[in-house]
């Protein structure tokens, strides 16, 4: 590993770049102010009769060819309006090109170089205009490159495709433009780039020469092949005689995590980035770019700890009592990375000393009593994470199930470029799952279905795909579960389901309605929800159990299911059997705002239905008739509590007096404390206030009639909701 890193870093030190060959962004639209000779004032966004008056007074875009300049519709078909022609009233727009100036220079790698945009062109496309590939040519002294600004105007197509050195992006002002937005992008004159065919409406564009002021060699893009292909090749001879741990190069730079990103790489950083990653995949390595984070916490020099400023958070540190180093920040974009890495300095390869110099984020906790302030450093530096593809399987064995599931997610992307590896390493994975409830909510478990579809194997499937689809049902969308059941036989998941609701709990069978409930609004799969109808009592009889204390069901689960009845009628044993086991929760919370909303949502009333609403009618027939009554006296049973048994009985004089209303306890506060604790923990009509005047404070306990208050109101409500029920069922 030793020979890897100082191989790799002299490899490294020998790149000299200057930022990405392409940068583009998208800004909130500023009104251009732009004027055309012969027009009036641009209005945005740019319709179809303003683009033909545009037209109009434009003529055909040439191209050049060596010295000439040549027009060929093969090659390029667009129209061009000259600069001279434009005029632009106003300064918003100056101002807003100098915004954007200063945006892309450090991403161009052009920090240190003072850049202008000259206005060259408005270049219009109409449907069906295109331009070949092909690279700008200097237009004045100083030209580096190009930046193209999309003016608002409705289209599809037209994509601009610029590439440097064996790397394309593809940059599509369509989205933007559409909504009242101006892209834009810029790019170095020496790459090949080309426009595709506008499908639909027009593209309007204003196109600068980006040119470099400050005398001396224009600057370039260094192609980095010769770099790529040197990298790869120590890469390619590194073959660890034991387990390999992750490679760690630090960039040059420190990045705060909001605005870590390759777009905000600076100066040297892109470029060394972008060869060790190209690098890596050519070595058959993964690659993946992260923030390394060291962080410092200590105690700044002795001044006498008391002062009442807060302390100087640029204050030198004296003492470090604690050091860690992290990986908590990656990049979305490529490969997933792999999240539990634990890592140390002696991981690192770097040309420099770790936190040597300011951290990037400081702060202090200042001055805390007889304590003194804690000054807290991090150093968020820029990194790459390369690891061999042949070493994969046993790290990512060792991941959790949500970055276990990241990677399958990736390669299903992949499916078809996926080597023979790579998919050993995904049955792997997936025959290891386990469900563990820990694995955290943003866990996307749909790309197990995914991966089960992209293999359309019946073997496979069979194989492990049952048992995964049982653990994880309810964790997989109804989208995938429909997906999967166009890409297999129905008959797989008749077992499937079977299963897994014998294997679940409850959870299942709501999630089971609400697949078939989708499944229904296809027509392959109302075979297969016809079928699982039937067997609906048989799957949730397992989970009721003499009445219930809970619901068996929710909202959802009641609405999909007389949906899926009112589509697929049952006969009147179905009807009993499930109106039974819905009905097995008398709880009043469950009727009230649970099961009779949900039925009385529903436009058809269903055999079910009606079951339901009568039995509901029923309960609620029963507790209006036992109309609550105020209590008689003052008189509150003593609780019959094993905790705080002694303080029950101080209180038992005061509970059980039918005149006694108010009980004043004067005592320290910690025996306070413990009597309104033990009332909080009871349910009992008492109402606890303390009164802070002499000392010790008093503890006033107030007897209430809360108990009947709820009573009668939730008796009022039934009433209201018994009248509408017996108007609905008549």
């Amino acid at each position: 590993m030793q020979l890897l890193e100082k191989e790799l870093l002299e490899g490294l030190s020998q790149i000299k770049g200057n930022g990405s060959f392409v940068t583009s962004h998208a800004a909130s639209f500023v009104f251009p102010g732009l004027t055309v000779k012969g027009l009036d004032e641009i209005a945005y966004p740019i319709n179809k009769s303003q683009a033909e008056l545009l037209i109009k007074v434009a003529h055909r875009a040439p191209f050049g060819k060596g010295k000439e300049t040549i027009l060929d519709k093969k090659v390029r078909s667009a129209w061009e309006i000259d600069a001279e022609n434009l005029h632009f009233r106003g300064g918003l727009w100056n101002k807003f090109l100098q915004k954007v100036l200063d945006r892309i220079k450090p991403e161009l790698g052009m920090e240190e170089h003072e850049i202008e945009a000259h206005l060259y062109k408005m270049l219009i496309y109409e449907k069906g205009d295109f331009f070949l590939p092909h690279k700008d040519t200097e237009k004045e002294k100083g030209m580096f490159g190009t930046m193209i600004f999309g003016l608002p105007s409705s289209h599809i197509g037209g994509e601009l495709l610029v590439r440097f050195d064996g790397e394309e992006r593809v940059i599509d002002f369509a989205e933007e433009a559409s909504n009242y937005k101006i892209p834009y992008v810029a790019f170095y004159a020496d790459c090949e780039h080309e426009i595709k065919p506008l499908k639909e409406g027009y593209r309007v564009c204003l196109v600068y020469n980006l040119v470099q002021q400050e005398s001396g060699k224009t600057v370039s893009l260094e192609p980095l092949a010769e770099h790529v292909t040197r990298l790869a090749s120590i890469l390619k001879r590194d073959t660890p005689s034991q387990a390999f741990s992750p490679g760690i190069v630090l960039l040059g730079h420190q990045y705060t995590p909001e605005n870590f990103s390759k777009a905000q790489l600076k100066l040297n950083d892109r470029t060394l980035a972008e060869a060790l990653i190209r690098a890596a995949e050519c070595a058959e390595y993964y690659a993946k770019m992260c923030l390394v984070t060291s962080y410092i916490a200590g105690s700044p020099a002795y001044d006498g700890y008391g002062g009442d400023d807060d302390v100087d958070d640029d204050a030198e540190m004296e003492e470090v009592y604690e050091e860690s180093i992290t990986i908590e920040h990656w990049l979305d974009d490529g490969t997933p990375p792999l999240r539990n890495m634990e890592i140390g300095e002696k991981d690192l390869m770097t040309t420099f000393q770790l936190n040597d110099g300011d951290p990037i984020q400081k702060e202090s906790t200042g001055y805390m009593g007889n304590y003194g302030p804690d000054l807290m450093h991090w150093y968020h530096y820029g990194a790459v994470v390369f690891w061999p593809k042949k070493e994969h399987l046993d790290m990512l064995g060792k991941q959790n199930i949500p970055n276990q599931l990241e990677w399958i997610g990736y390669y299903n992307t992949k499916r078809k470029q996926l080597s023979v590896s790579e998919i050993v390493a995904c049955e792997t994975i997936l025959n290891s799952l386990r469900y563990k409830e820990e694995s955290g909510s943003q866990t996307d478990y749909n790309v197990i279905a995914d991966w089960l579809i992209g293999y359309d194997n019946e073997a496979c499937f069979e194989a492990y795909g049952y048992r995964l689809l049982e653990e994880f049902f309810e964790k997989i969308k109804e989208e995938s579960w429909l997906a999967l059941v166009e890409a297999y036989p129905l008959y797989h998941f008749e077992k499937i389901f079977k299963q897994a609701i014998q294997k679940g709990s409850e959870k299942v069978a709501w999630h089971l309605l609400a697949i078939l409930y989708r499944l229904s609004r296809k027509g392959s799969g109302k075979l297969l929800v016809a079928k699982q109808m039937e067997l609906l009592p048989e799957y949730f009889q397992p989970f009721t159990s003499g009445k219930l204390q809970k619901p068996l069901v929710n909202a959802a689960s009641i609405t999909y299911l007389l949906q899926l009845e009112a589509l697929i009628p049952q006969g009147a044993k179905w009807v009993e059997q499930m109106g039974t086991i819905l009905s097995q929760c008398q709880k009043r919370i469950y009727i009230n705002t649970l099961l009779i909303p949900a039925v009385l949502m529903e436009e058809e009333q269903t055999p079910l239905a009606k079951y339901l609403l009568a039995y509901a009618r029923n309960d609620l027939q029963k507790r209006v008739n036992n109309i609550p009554h105020p209590p008689a006296n003052w008189t509150r049973a003593v609780p019959n509590a094993s905790r705080n048994e002694k303080l029950w009985e101080m209180l038992a004089d005061f509970l059980q007096s039918p005149v006694d209303m108010v009980f004043d306890f004067r005592k320290n506060q910690k025996e306070r404390d413990e009597l309104e604790s033990a009332i909080r923990h009871v349910v009992i009509d008492l109402h606890t206030e303390t009164i802070r005047k002499g000392s010790p404070h008093i503890l006033r306990i107030t007897k209430t009639q809360r108990a009947y208050e709820k009573q009668k109101n939730e008796w009022l409500e039934d009433e209201a909701l018994l009248k509408k029920l017996s108007r609905k069922i008549g």
